[in-house]
């Protein structure tokens, strides 16, 4: 195959590309999603403390997605690139698979019961095009985190969705 024939297949393939990240972009605004990008996200909470009793990641064709499922409120976040995870408490640093990482931090929940049973698994490995694995870093007084191991840095979004009461975060590819 020669420079023209590779080129004339070139131009449908980028095409095509541009048509998906457009009707992706509108997709998002049409149900009022943020817009992806690298800066830290932020969001307070409310309804006294929440319990996190859930939490799952998924592959998609563009993103990849890691939930956090709570009930008897709704906590607070505080999501943001780092260079490195560090565990809350004894202050050693988190091994997550990927370079790149994101540091979680829900404030006023709790991921135990009352009486100190773990309500989450401790690792989530879902091996997506980019999120490659997810640990928990803390559950202490008031304030959940977690470490998220990415192939590479791209834009992400946080959001919060309801019944129940999630906090989403979509990391592009």
């Amino acid at each position: 195959m020669g420079a023209r024939s590779t080129a004339r297949l070139a131009r449908p393939t980028l095409a095509v590309l541009a048509a998906l990240t457009v009707s992706l972009c509108v997709a998002a605004a049409a149900f009022g999603l943020p817009p992806f990008s690298t800066a830290p996200k932020t969001s307070s909470g409310s309804g006294g403390q929440a319990e996190l009793f859930a939490i799952a990641a998924g592959c998609h064709p563009t993103f990849d997605r890691f939930v956090i499922r709570a009930r008897l409120g709704t906590p607070g976040y505080n999501v943001r690139y780092v260079t490195k995870v560090v565990a809350d408490g004894s202050g050693k640093t988190v091994s997550l698979l990927g370079t790149k990482r994101i540091h979680v931090v829900i404030r006023e929940a709790r991921a135990h019961t009352s009486g100190g049973t773990d309500l989450l698994p401790n690792v989530l490995t879902p091996l997506c095009p980019n999120l490659r694995q997810v640990k928990g870093a803390g559950d202490f007084e008031g304030v959940v985190s977690f470490g998220i191991g990415l192939r590479r840095k791209t834009g992400f979004r946080v959001f919060r969705l309801t019944a129940p009461t999630r906090v989403v975060i979509d990391v592009l590819h």
